[in-house]
């Protein structure tokens, strides 16, 4: 029963900062919604991608959890950008970087995303699939 309370009031903690973050994003800039939630912002570097994943210490396992329920919850809609913006809150004592890139898909239309990296290691196995934004 202890596991399941505390996997709750994880889950009730990923919805209050979706609500946050969402009301950020529509106040300020990307940027600066960052500073706010303790996540590093790399909008700058032309570096690729990560390719080696990240391993996450055992006790982020509940609030990694509980951020994937949420977002996926989350009536305006599960996006990458809302979802590494919640983990990065959670996570933020392990210092994550928010990166975020660009690929043509198969029609040929631009597509984005963004991933969360930690010790020069990404938390998405998908980030290298994109070509990071920054000056080159």
């Amino acid at each position: 029963m202890k596991r399941r309370a505390r996997l709750a009031l994880e889950v009730v903690r990923a919805f209050y900062w979706l609500a946050r973050i969402e009301r950020g994003l529509r106040r300020e800039d990307l940027p600066a919604v960052c500073r706010v939630l303790g996540i590093a912002c790399d909008l700058h570097s032309a570096a690729p991608p990560a390719t080696e994943r990240a391993v996450l210490p055992r006790h982020t396992r509940t609030p990694v959890y509980a951020c994937q329920y949420a977002v996926a919850h989350w009536p305006p809609g599960n996006t990458c950008l809302r979802r590494c913006l919640v983990l990065g809150r959670r996570l933020r004592r392990l210092g994550p970087v928010l990166r975020i890139g660009v690929r043509r898909d198969e029609s040929g239309e631009f597509v984005a995303h963004s991933w969360l990296e930690v010790d020069g290691r990404t938390l998405d196995p998908e980030s290298a699939r994109y070509a990071t934004l920054g000056a080159a």
